[in-house]
C-alpha cells in the first residue's frame, strides 16, 4: 500500500508536468527547452504577495495598476497548468482577504480592490505568507513558491528586516526537517521606481541569501518572460 501510495505521489507529477510542456508549447508558443524546465512547477504550490500601496494607481498614469493587473494573469496562467487548482493563495500587503486556489482572469478583482498604505515587505510576508503557510503549517507537503510583486522599495519596518524575516525563514525550515529549499523567494518589479530597482538587486545578488532568492523580470513576451532564469531559478 506505501509503495502504491509513493508510486502515485511520483507519477502524478511527472503525467501534469508532461502535459504542462505540450499545453506551454502549443498554446503559448513556449520553446520545449523552458518549457520542460517549467514542469518542475509542479512540484510546488505559488503563493502570490501583492503591493496593493496607493503608488501603484497614483504614479505613471495607471500604468503600474494595469501591468500588475497583466503579470498576474501571466503567472496565473502558466501555474494553472502546473497545477488544476490554480495558485495556491493571492494575498495583499494592505488588506485583507485574497484568493485561494485561484485561476481566473484578474483584471475585474484587482480593478475593484482599494489600494492604499505602505510598502511593508518583510513584515507581511511574513505575516499573509510564511506564518500561515510555512512556518505554522505542520501540514506542509509541497515547498512553497513565494513570489512577491511591488512598485517601490520598502517603508514603515526597520532596514535588513526583509533579509532577516527570509532567513529565519529558511533557517526555521531546515530545523523543523523540511530542508532549506521548502520556500524559494521570487521577487518582481512593477513600475520604474529606482528604490525598488535597488531592492530587488541588492537582495538578488546577497551572498548569503541569494541562492534562496530570485528577481524576475517583468516582460510579456513569454520567451523574455521565461527566459535565462526561468521561473525557479537556475
Amino acid at each position: 500500500m506505501e509503495r502504491q501510495e509513493r508510486n502515485l505521489k511520483v507519477n502524478v507529477p511527472i503525467r501534469r508536468g508532461e502535459e504542462m510542456a505540450r499545453k506551454l508549447v502549443a498554446d503559448m508558443g513556449c520553446p520545449l527547452d523552458i518549457a520542460k524546465r517549467l514542469t518542475v512547477l509542479t512540484l510546488y504550490d505559488v503563493a502570490i504577495l501583492i503591493d496593493d500601496s496607493d503608488s501603484i494607481v497614483s504614479e505613471e498614469g495607471g500604468q503600474r495598476k494595469k501591468t500588475l493587473i497583466q503579470f498576474i494573469d501571466h503567472i496565473t496562467g502558466i501555474y494553472s497548468l502546473a497545477n488544476e487548482s490554480g495558485v495556491f493563495a493571492m494575498r495583499f500587503m494592505n488588506r485583507g482577504g485574497g484568493k485561494k486556489d485561484w485561476k481566473e482572469k484578474s483584471e475585474i478583482y484587482l480593478s475593484e480592490h482599494q489600494y492604499g498604505g505602505a510598502t511593508r515587505i518583510g513584515v507581511e510576508l511574513k505575516r499573509k505568507i510564511l506564518d500561515k503557510f510555512v512556518i505554522r503549517n505542520p501540514n506542509q507537503s509541497k515547498p512553497l513558491l513565494a513570489l512577491i510583486v511591488t512598485d517601490g522599495a520598502v517603508e514603515g519596518e526597520k532596514k535588513g528586516h526583509l533579509k532577516n524575516i527570509i532567513r529565519d525563514c529558511v533557517n526555521e525550515r531546515e530545523m523543523a526537517g523540511k530542508g532549506r529549499d521548502a520556500v524559494t523567494f521570487q521577487f518582481s518589479r512593477i513600475g520604474n521606481d529606482p528604490g525598488a530597482a535597488k531592492l530587488l538587486t541588492n537582495l538578488d545578488e546577497d551572498p548569503d541569501l541569494g541562492e534562496y532568492i530570485d528577481v524576475l523580470p517583468v516582460e510579456f513576451d513569454l520567451e523574455c518572460l521565461l527566459e535565462d532564469k526561468c521561473y525557479l531559478g537556475s
